[in-house]
């Protein structure tokens, strides 16, 4: 028996390119379609202040772009906790 013979009588055989690259095709669509379904998710607020705050920092901030959260609190956030003038807590 010769070796085609034997794949046909065990029942596998080569794919052909057809199928190969109608496989390809089929998993770049699937692929595509869960990268544009996690693009299109809502990002938590968090995570969105954090990433402009990155761009600003990459990009070098302007004079009217909010000062970077430091220890994870804003300026405001971090004056609150500070006592005022009078040593009463803000």
């Amino acid at each position: 028996m010769t070796t085609q013979h034997q794949k046909e009588a065990s029942g596998m055989r080569t794919p052909h390119r057809r199928d190969i690259s109608a496989r390809q095709d089929l998993l770049g669509r699937e692929l595509r379609q869960l990268f544009d379904d996690y693009t299109q998710e809502d990002m938590p607020d968090d995570l969105q202040k954090l990433a402009e705050q990155l761009q600003a920092a990459f990009e070098g901030r302007g004079e009217d772009e909010p000062e970077p959260v430091q220890n994870g609190k804003d300026k405001a956030e971090s004056e609150a906790g500070k006592p005022g003038p009078d040593g009463a807590e803000g």
